[in-house]
């Protein structure tokens, strides 16, 4: 297959390299971020995020969607899409049009269906994380979320920010209603949680209400 880079001029176009090999060159986009085809959560060689790739068909409805024009997806045909999460935490969406079709077939019930929504599709929030206590000779929170889709399976992803840090980071495997945390310490205290939502339908993202974690001493 061919691999894509951003051209030496730092425009945002795509240049064609010739080469099949995977891993010959790093591709990265005008802002520095690493692509990648399909999901991945490995980092750039040069630290920077990575981000994936994927090759999206949007017929004449999805383009008409709202949920997809928030991703790019604003006109029936093939799209080159791609997704990273950002220091605040937010996925950021980037999409090209490759191909455009003047009426584009129904697309129903494909593999891109958490990308490119077929239908509308709402996430809600019911009941929020809330702050948690706890001391070092228990060492063990619970942060839960009660949400549902009005369409699809939803999405779970919890995230982490630090005590004094400002960046929110996804914790891996936190992909559940609940994030029950063990082992907790003194140190741990001031550390907090939200959790981001999508859902198998392609609804808009939805992060939750911060909670704080308190760790006190026995």
């Amino acid at each position: 297959m061919a691999l894509y880079s951003r051209s030496e001029n730092n425009a945002q176009s795509l240049k064609l390299l010739n080469t099949t090999e995977k891993n010959s060159v790093d591709k990265y986009d005008w802002d520095n971020t690493l692509i990648v085809d399909g999901p991945s959560t490995v980092p750039g060689s040069q630290g920077y995020a990575t981000a994936a790739r994927r090759s999206i068909y949007i017929d004449d409805v999805e383009a008409t969607l709202p949920e997809n024009k928030l991703r790019g997806l604003t006109a029936p045909g093939w799209w080159e899409y791609f997704t990273y999460t950002d220091a605040s935490g937010n996925t950021r969406h980037k999409a090209q049009h490759l191909v455009s079709f003047k009426d584009a077939p129904v697309n129903t019930a494909d593999l891109d269906d958490n990308i490119a929504a077929d239908v509308a599709s709402v996430i809600t929030i019911s009941g929020q994380p809330v702050n948690q206590s706890t001391d070092d000779d228990d060492g063990t929170a619970t942060f839960s979320v009660t949400a549902a889709a009005s369409t699809g399976t939803l999405i779970y992803q919890w995230q982490l920010q630090t005590a004094t840090g400002t960046r929110w980071t996804n914790i891996t495997g936190a992909i559940s209603a609940s994030l029950a945390l063990t082992g907790l310490v003194l140190a741990d205290t001031g550390k907090k949680y939200r959790v981001k939502l999508t859902s198998s339908a392609g609804a808009e993202e939805v992060i939750s209400n911060v909670a704080t974690l308190t760790v006190t001493e026995a």
